[in-house]
């Protein structure tokens, strides 16, 4: 997907946008993906630590984004929201998932009897 920055957004779209990204309900004045990050920047939240906000939230196995509440989303509209939310989340470079960590342990005795289970055909 092509981000586009300059892209025009309203105050309340700002605002839901910022939500999902922190969790926290931000009055943001920007009106386009660049000026929503110099504003969230701005706000405590720059792209290194919104990254590092969603890497705590996925090693916590917690959402991420976060919720934004539906009657913004309605506001909105539910295709303009999620493609502003990927525009922003794309400049920030907060687009794909990190990569899963793998459990680090030993299959359990039922566990290895599942595994160990064949068809009779086998």
């Amino acid at each position: 997907m092509e981000s586009h920055p300059g892209q025009c957004l309203a105050p309340h779209e700002a605002v839901a946008v910022a939500r999902a990204l922190t969790g926290q309900q931000i009055d943001l004045d920007a009106t386009n993906v660049a000026g929503l990050l110099t504003s969230l920047a701005a706000a405590g939240w720059n792209p290194e630590q919104l990254q590092q906000l969603r890497r705590n939230r996925q090693q916590l196995r917690q959402p991420w984004p976060f919720a934004v509440p539906l009657e913004q989303l309605r506001a909105i509209g539910f295709a303009r929201f999620d493609a502003l939310l990927a525009d922003v989340r794309q400049a920030a470079g907060l687009e794909g998932l990190a990569p899963a960590q793998p459990a680090i342990r030993p299959l359990n005795p039922a566990e290895q009897r599942i595994v160990a289970d064949r068809p009779p055909h086998w």
